[in-house]
């Protein structure tokens, strides 16, 4: 039959009465981003915040506004001010991004930087902390000590080892720090001083404790028996690998190169810059890194990246130098944010590789299977959709995640996430095949949870004392890098539970992002002390260290 022009067609069906059945095209556009955010009024217990309308081609229905990357409220497309809680003395980055009817979510405006002042000026100091013991067992030393006293609350103990800062226990008026720590790491047979003082939210510290001394055993008997400074970076470490041959590579979010250097951090060189990053003016830059089971031969390694329209994943050959004339682009479309980008690779025990990615600050992506936010994902080398995937076509694995930054098989072959929560609860996951973890009706265990086909974390973390990155296996036991929380958390993998869990370096080194297995069964483990919520090159000052964990 010949076509009919729809020019001719359309006047006789109005005649006729009758009509086209015409549809509208989805809405897939997302606003533009607010514009013009400022604080108009800062007092100890909220600020006011305005911005400009941000525009869409249908409309505005809702701004949610954030600070470093969790969200606070959300208020009507209308509305272009709120005012909000804060902390005295606490400094917070504010952002909004604007959502449509559709649910499309811009990317974030300007952030601003706000720091309250205190309701009261506080000048009186905590008491000094009192009974202070040790107990060494091999290389490590456990401290305990009866709790200080304040006028406000103590928030937080300074560790003193020989006389100088060893670790702080950190906690808050409402949940006040713990009265014991750990060291580890330390030289067999020798003795320690240990002393600890107590400070208040404003900075009044008592003096020191009567000092304790303590003396270690003759050799490692240990979970985490030492850990050795590397080198140190005037960028963000963010992904790290080690080839077979023992070279250690990681990229420099902020930089947006790759960093080769042997074990003990010599021969520290840029091997290349990867093309076509762009930050976010937060998480975003260069991400993730891992090689293949095949890199001896192939040589391939794999990045994910933020471009200037979403996150994706790629690969480079490294042959000495950063070959940038053999990228291929594996993976795109992966949504991007100022925080919320995922990033971590790893490649399983299946030859496959696994991607976690983040919800781009859009939480109903992570229950959207039509979309590779708020995901693990699951892709072939080549950058191919593996046949056996759960979705026919998809590079998806799991959903209803927030956004996950750790991956690490098991001996087993099963694959351990860690996923960061909003302000409740983080999250430790055991990942099945097509399982939906809940984001963003449940976080942690809270929220709605009750939904049916949920899988419930095996483990979780207050916020406060995790906001947790990376992770690590080494034979069946699970290490947990937190920033936050600046610790790293140890614990034994027993069948589908996590038993015997214990904290290292709570606040000895900071915020602690990426922690790796090296090829020796040690770890990696970088910090990510500063500039970890912009995009500025080399301003922040950072380590990386090598832990030798217990045989």
């Amino acid at each position: 039959m010949r076509a009919v022009a729809l020019p001719l067609l359309l006047p006789a069906l109005i005649a006729a009465g009758g009509s086209l059945p015409l549809t509208a095209p989805a809405d897939t556009t997302p606003p533009t981003a607010p514009a013009r955010l400022r604080a108009v009024s800062l007092t100890c217990e909220s600020v006011g915040l305005r911005w400009s309308a941000a525009t869409d081609d249908v409309g505005v229905t809702a701004y949610d506004i954030y600070h470093d990357g969790q969200l606070v409220t959300s208020v009507p497309g209308s509305t272009r001010s709120a005012t909000l809680p804060v902390v005295g003395g606490a400094t917070w980055g504010w952002y909004v991004n604007a959502r449509d009817r559709a649910g499309n979510v811009s990317q974030a405006g300007p952030t601003v930087s706000v720091t309250p002042p205190y309701c009261e000026v506080d000048d009186q100091a905590p008491t000094v902390p009192a009974g202070l013991t040790g107990t060494a067992t091999g290389t490590s030393v456990v401290l305990s000590w009866t709790a200080a006293s304040d006028n406000v609350a103590v928030v937080a103990y300074v560790v003193y080892r020989d006389g100088t800062p060893a670790g702080t226990v950190t906690g808050s008026a409402a949940n006040p720090p713990a009265t014991s720590f750990t060291d580890s790491g330390l030289r067999p047979g020798t003795g320690y001083r240990y002393s600890v003082l107590a400070r208040d939210a404003q900075g009044n510290v008592s003096a020191r404790s009567a000092e304790v001394t303590v003396a270690t055993g003759a050799g490692c008997t240990s979970p985490v028996c030492g850990s050795t400074q590397v080198t140190t970076e005037q960028d963000l470490p963010w992904g790290l690998v080690q080839t077979p041959d023992g070279t250690v590579l990681y990229g420099r979010r902020d930089v947006f190169d790759i960093i080769a250097m042997n074990p003990d951090g010599s021969g520290k060189q840029s091997i290349g810059t990867v093309p076509g990053v762009q930050g976010t003016n937060g998480e975003g830059g260069v991400l993730g890194l891992a090689v293949g089971p095949d890199f001896t031969t192939d040589r391939w390694l794999y990045i994910y990246h933020t471009s200037p329209t979403d996150n994706r994943i790629v690969r480079i050959r490294y042959d000495g130098t950063l070959r940038t004339d053999t990228l291929q682009v594996l993976l795109t479309g992966i949504p991007r944010n100022k925080y919320h980008n995922g990033g971590r690779l790893r490649f399983g025990p299946d030859g496959m590789l696994y991607a976690a990615a983040g919800d781009g600050q859009d939480p109903d992506q992570a229950q959207d299977l039509a979309s590779l936010g708020g995901k693990v994902l699951r892709l072939r080398p080549d950058g191919g959709v593996p046949a056996d995937n759960p979705f026919a076509g998809s590079y998806v694995w799991s959903y209803g995640h927030r956004n996950p930054q750790g991956l690490a098989f098991d001996s087993r072959g099963r694959l351990w996430e860690q996923e960061f929560g909003n302000n409740v609860m983080d999250e430790t996951n055991l990942v099945v095949k097509g399982g939906n973890y809940g984001w963003p009706a449940c976080e942690g265990t809270t929220g709605d949870c009750a939904g049916a086909g949920l899988i419930a974390p095996v483990r979780t973390y207050p916020v406060a004392a995790a906001s947790c990155s990376g992770i690590a296996i080494v034979r069946d036991v699970l290490y947990i890098a937190c920033l936050r929380g600046t610790r790293l958390y140890r614990a034994v993998i027993s069948g589908d539970t996590l038993t015997d869990v214990q904290q290292y370096f709570v606040g000895t080194y900071g915020r602690l992002r990426t922690v790796e297995p090296s090829i020796d069964g040690n770890l990696w483990l970088t910090t990510s002390t500063g500039g970890d919520k912009d995009s500025v090159p080399r301003n922040s000052n950072e380590r990386i260290f090598e832990v030798t964990v217990g045989r």
